[in-house]
């Protein structure tokens, strides 16, 4: 019952606004060559970068494990430690990623 009360009250209170909201004045959608392309890339390599740290955060994270297991590292004294290692090598390939695709994008380009 508290569950319909609360839903009702909210499309109570929203409902009213969405009626009396006016469209924006002066707006104008973006023109194409509004930005200059540098900002185009900037924008596709931290895309990359950061939807890339989705995969290498993992796999980071079990190469670092597996390393320490065999004794190829020494292993963090902290688990705070630990976890800023695994994240530095995450990044590190994110932003490999991000570079190379940067580069292969440019070589391509002429």
């Amino acid at each position: 019952m508290k569950k319909i009360l609360v839903v009702l009250v909210l499309v109570l209170l929203l409902t009213p606004s969405y009626l009396v909201s006016e469209p924006l004045r002066g707006y104008e959608p973006y023109e194409e060559n509004e930005f200059p392309l540098w900002t185009y890339k900037l924008r596709r390599a931290e895309t990359l970068f950061f939807g890339s740290m989705v995969l290498t955060l993992p796999a980071a994270a079990l190469i670092w494990s597996l390393a320490q297991r065999a004794n190829m590292v020494s292993p963090a004294s902290t688990e705070l430690q630990n976890l800023l290692i695994q994240a530095s090598i995450a990044a590190t390939i994110s932003l490999g990623i991000a570079t190379a695709d940067y580069i292969i994008g440019e070589i391509g380009g002429q």
